[in-house]
């Protein structure tokens, strides 16, 4: 074969893939210039479902769970000497003992964490058995505890802030409590009532960190709703109606632009209306679910009774077809004056807050820090991690508040593949509840 025809051969060989190498490379150059990813980051996780129950921390809950972080004893101050005691048995409708923003600083006692008795101002847990001191037995959640034991428990969730509700569900709407400064930012629960938030009766005050007092409905902070209104990820709030105590955490009525705007409002919708949407094929992108008051586990309502409604709405996801795709974060918004061992660490002047529990339910939970125990994460989380893994998910901008510098929950989960089947669980008879009660503790 000549020189000509060599060359001529070389040419037809090679220039396939000289031609595949410059479209990939332009391809390349192309899309890291440009200034948004593809519509999902992560695009095995189409559904991010935030469920959030009241008033218990991780020993409360798990504190005897095999593996965990928990313990069998608590310190306790009494007459000025501390003391260890064994935890009480803890029983499906607890005492409300005092959780706002002074008893749990008083609890706290500056990281020695053996003051909750003295700290309860309700006086329910000033006496001996203690009884705030408690941590429940597997038999009185043996739900909770299937759900922890087939996908993933986590023993270092702090609630966002040191007190009580109403700050913490404004950290798991925008990050921070009501403000981006701390002096303007919310400490406790709202005076009275159940309506905190832009349709409260026009009396009502919140307690701001500077020792103001305002009405509690704010503007201009963005919320993770407006990210994704912006940018077309469906979401809705599954809430308690407005005549029902629970709807006090449908937090995303005390942001003004939220509230007032008909078109981000319309996505507030009746909890029910998770069961329909996903028979029907139409669970969102992103949502919140918060429950009615007796089936919320804020004492004295039972654990029995709000373990029931999670697992009637767990089962529905997971005989859904967004199953799959879908990562269901639950976890407690406070500590609800119980006991926690764990002091918990200095983010800035609002917390953190207290343990509390967290389950990661989906077919890919897996904790990844833990090769001795898959299902157990000792890894750090608060909730504006939540914001943080649907920013992530849906490409969204960073509200640039806790989320920021929140854990993140991806280290929860392996995309790479499924590694839990559903777990369809049956609803347990309950005792008939206590007497009903019509709000939550300031301090």
């Amino acid at each position: 074969m000549n020189w000509v025809w060599k060359h001529k051969l070389f040419l037809v060989r090679y220039s396939g893939v000289v031609l595949a190498f410059l479209i990939i490379s332009t391809t390349f150059l192309y899309f890291t210039s440009r200034s948004y990813k593809p519509a999902h980051a992560q695009p095995r996780i189409q559904h991010i479902v935030f469920m959030t129950k009241e008033n218990h921390t991780f020993d409360n809950y798990f504190g005897l769970f095999p593996g965990a972080n928990g313990t069998t004893t608590g310190r306790i101050k009494i007459n000025g000497v501390v003391q260890a005691i064994a935890l009480n048995a803890a029983v499906d409708q607890q005492d409300n003992f005092c959780h706002g923003w002074n008893c749990a600083h008083d609890a706290l006692d500056k990281g020695a964490m053996d003051n909750f008795a003295a700290a309860d101002a309700s006086h329910h847990c000033t006496t001996s058995p203690y009884v705030c001191y408690a941590e429940a037995q597997q038999s009185l959640l043996p739900n909770y505890w299937a759900l922890a034991q087939h996908f993933l428990l986590g023993d270092a969730m702090f609630s966002s802030e040191l007190s009580a509700s109403f700050a913490n569900h404004l950290f798991e709407t925008s990050a921070n409590s009501g403000s981006t400064s701390i002096s303007t930012s919310v400490i406790n629960n709202p005076t009275t009532g159940h309506k905190w938030g832009c349709d409260a009766p026009s009396n009502i005050r919140v307690q701001l960190y500077n020792g103001s007092n305002v009405y509690p409905c704010f503007n201009g902070d963005t919320t993770l709703a407006d990210e994704m209104q912006s940018a077309g990820v469906s979401y809705k709030w599954y809430g308690a109606p407005t005549t029902d105590s629970g709807y006090q955490w449908d937090t995303l009525n005390a942001y003004a632009q939220d509230r007032n705007n008909s078109t981000i409002w319309a996505h507030n919708v009746p909890w029910t209306n998770l069961l329909t949407d996903t028979a029907n094929n139409q669970l969102p992108q992103f949502s919140w679910v918060t429950p009615p008051f007796q089936a919320s586990e804020h004492p004295p309502y039972g654990t029995c009774a709000g373990e029931n409604c999670s697992v009637q709405l767990i089962n529905a996801i997971e005989n859904s077809p967004a199953w799959s795709s879908t990562v269901i974060i639950l976890t407690w918004d406070d500590w609800g004056g119980f006991y926690d061992h764990v002091a918990p660490p200095t983010q800035d002047a609002l917390g953190y807050g207290f343990r509390v529990p967290l389950l990661v339910i989906s077919p890919f939970a897996y904790a990844g820090d833990n090769s001795s125990n898959v299902h157990i994460s000792h890894d750090q989380f608060e909730f504006a991690s939540v914001i943080k893994l649907a920013e992530e998910v849906f490409n969204l901008p960073s509200l640039g508040q806790r989320d920021a510098t929140a854990g993140d929950l991806l280290k929860t989960l392996d995309l790479s593949s499924v590694h839990n089947a559903p777990l369809i669980l049956s609803q347990r008879t309950c005792t008939a509840q206590k007497a009903p009660i019509t709000g939550d503790f300031n301090d």
